[in-house]
């Protein structure tokens, strides 16, 4: 067998949402920081990305995170989580899983029963406190980015269910909030198919209506990736249970109730009197996948009110996978079509 290159992932997942772990193929990547690191990958080479997420070797599903040393001293490791459009600054839910997998791996010592793990991102130092039992993470507490609301109540008029008002907020990545009762929905599983659609149309109206900069990060406005559109369902029984769907690249319902997701919407919570400091609230996605939200505290940066949220959650450890490719292979970068891929598609 020929090959020129040679992959090795974990496999892991959280509620059902996949996230693959390189743990061997990539030594480290361009770039003095993590912004560089994942300006690399957006801009001058996409060759990674397309190479493990696209068909064959990959899927719209396969969000893979790569592991490289940190660009800082007071880190353990440096993550990128790839997706099937693009690198992001930082995943909840992929720091969950790239954490569970550096501690029950054995890549990192596992200390019972807490381990910290502190991750550089391109969205800054993440800390992860980890409860660890037997040999398993059992439960990971993600320290978030600082968040905050950038539009409250914008209007958005949604092809098919004219004007809706949106909720934008921050919280490691931008989402765009609308309510699930004003569109009919439950967020249950029968239902997956026409919110994917609804999300679609939320997603287009987002792009084109609503703008979105970051405040004090010029490195994250470089980034032209728009908001992903969330449909919510909060609580009206004084319960703190949320229910979340929001789109993935490609138009399908991440499976995951969506960390960066979850701290914007408590940022946006928060703002609106619905969410108070050190108090826990649920979140739970269309496949049950649990989240619990708390904010920790809140601060000034730059002249912008900002919280600073945790979401913990547990992943799972599910196989491995080792990714090669015959060097007279015609498809080497991988194959993404508008069938399955939606805008997110590159072709052959």
């Amino acid at each position: 067998m020929k090959t020129n290159r040679l992959i090795t992932t974990v496999d892991a997942h959280i509620g059902g949402e996949v996230s693959r772990v390189i743990t061997g193929g990539v030594i480290d990547l361009p770039g003095k920081t993590m912004t560089d690191k994942l300006q690399f990958l957006n801009q001058e080479d996409d060759s990674l990305r397309r190479f493990v997420i696209h068909e064959p070797r990959g899927g719209v599903d396969k969000t893979t995170n790569i592991v490289v040393p940190p660009t800082r001293d007071d880190a353990d490791f440096g993550f990128i989580p790839m997706e099937a459009n693009g690198c992001y600054p930082m995943s909840g839910a992929n720091a969950i899983c790239v954490v569970t997998v550096i501690l029950e791996t054995g890549i990192l010592p596992m200390q019972e029963p807490e381990t910290l793990v502190r991750l550089d991102t391109a969205a800054g130092l993440i800390d992860v406190r980890v409860r660890c039992e037997n040999g398993n993470a059992v439960a990971c507490t993600v320290s978030t980015p600082a968040s905050f609301p950038v539009h409250l109540d914008h209007p958005l008029e949604v092809e098919g269910h004219g004007i809706l008002t949106t909720d934008v907020g921050w919280g490691g990545w931008y989402y765009g909030f609308v309510d699930a009762r004003k569109l009919g929905f439950a967020i249950r599983p029968d239902e997956a198919k026409d919110i994917a659609a609804v999300l679609r149309k939320i997603g287009t109206a987002l792009s084109e209506q609503v703008i979105i900069k970051h405040p004090y990060d010029d490195a994250i406005n470089k980034i032209e990736l728009g908001a992903f559109p969330f449909l919510t369902l909060d609580p009206e029984d004084g319960s703190k249970v949320h229910r979340f769907a929001n789109m993935m690249p490609g138009g399908r319902i991440d499976r995951s109730p969506c960390g960066t997701g979850a701290a914007a919407r408590a940022a946006v919570l928060h703002a609106r009197g619905k969410m108070k400091l050190n108090e826990d609230h649920i979140a739970l996605s269309i496949t049950d996948g649990k989240f619990k939200m708390r904010l920790r505290e809140k601060k000034i940066i730059q002249k912008t009110e900002v919280v600073m949220p945790e979401i913990t959650g547990r992943a799972f450890i599910y196989g491995t996978s080792q990714l090669f490719v015959n060097p007279e292979d015609p498809y080497q970068m991988g194959i993404s079509l508008s069938d399955m891929w939606g805008e997110a598609a590159r072709g052959c």
